[in-house]
């Protein structure tokens, strides 16, 4: 986990020292997962460490995870990326969108995602209500679906390598797949 000891605040004022991340949903200090642990899980994925003889490896074991818990509005993702760049934060995993049209002009969230001074990874969404992936081309996810060029999208794939059933997908829109379904991780309580 990223130290956090001495933070920076999304307007970049000394906050002293976080655990590890900052609740825009709650806050404070202290971003722990309340009833949902996808944000724990993805970390876990990516970042859990290796031969501590704890639970599961994450594919990228020495990176440092800045927690950034947020009620996912266009303010609390814009102030949470905030807060990451100006704690030097070189790329953010943004596991969450929506196919609502609504976001389609998120000037806001457009010109934040463009600002960011790293990569951004978009999840590339997981279908609809039939659980089977859309197209993006077809019906766009964002903030997947932007064209900016610091975006990478990926979709999901299985344990054959294959794209998941419930994965979006698109020849233009989506750039990688990654593991996506049946994965070990981190969940909350030390769980896995």
């Amino acid at each position: 986990m990223w130290d956090g000891s001495s933070c920076k605040s999304d307007t970049n004022a000394a906050l002293g020292g976080c655990q590890h991340g900052y609740d825009f949903e709650n806050n404070d200090k202290i971003p722990l997962p309340g009833s949902n642990t996808h944000g724990t899980h993805v970390a876990g994925t990516i970042a859990a460490q290796k031969n501590n003889s704890i639970g599961v490896v994450g594919v990228a074991p020495q990176t440092k995870i800045m927690a950034i818990k947020s009620s996912l509005t266009t303010d609390n993702i814009i102030m949470g990326m905030n807060f990451a760049k100006n704690n030097g934060a070189k790329i953010i995993n943004a596991s969450w969108g929506s196919d609502d049209p609504a976001f389609a002009n998120d000037t806001l969230l457009i010109s934040a995602i463009r600002d960011f001074p790293g990569i951004f990874i978009t999840a590339a969404g997981n279908g609809g209500a039939d659980n089977i992936g859309d197209n993006n081309e077809t019906i766009p996810f964002y903030p997947s679906s932007y064209n900016l060029s610091n975006i990478i999208s990926v979709a999901a794939t299985d344990q054959n390598d294959d794209l998941a059933n419930f994965s979006n997908y698109g020849n233009i829109s989506v750039d990688v797949g990654a593991p996506g379904a049946n994965i070990y991780s981190t969940i909350m309580n030390g769980s896995y």
